[in-house]
């Protein structure tokens, strides 16, 4: 028996899904870099994302 319809665990509370579509090359590629590095893909994504988008982040935090 699976979680109720529309249940999201605590730790997606807050937060958004992102999809996007790789060539399985590079998809296995990223796979094999995450785990030789011992993190996750997950992990790695959020990390990439944050120093990508840091500068936009601190300005929207003054604004807020």
């Amino acid at each position: 028996m699976g979680p109720k319809p529309g249940y999201k665990a605590p730790s997606r509370e807050g937060k958004a899904s992102i999809l996007t579509h790789l060539d399985q090359e590079l998809r296995t590629a990223f796979k094999v870099a995450t785990i030789e590095r011992g993190t996750t893909m997950q992990d790695a994504l959020v990390a990439f994302i944050e120093e990508y988008s840091a500068t936009v982040l601190k300005r929207m935090k003054r604004k807020g």
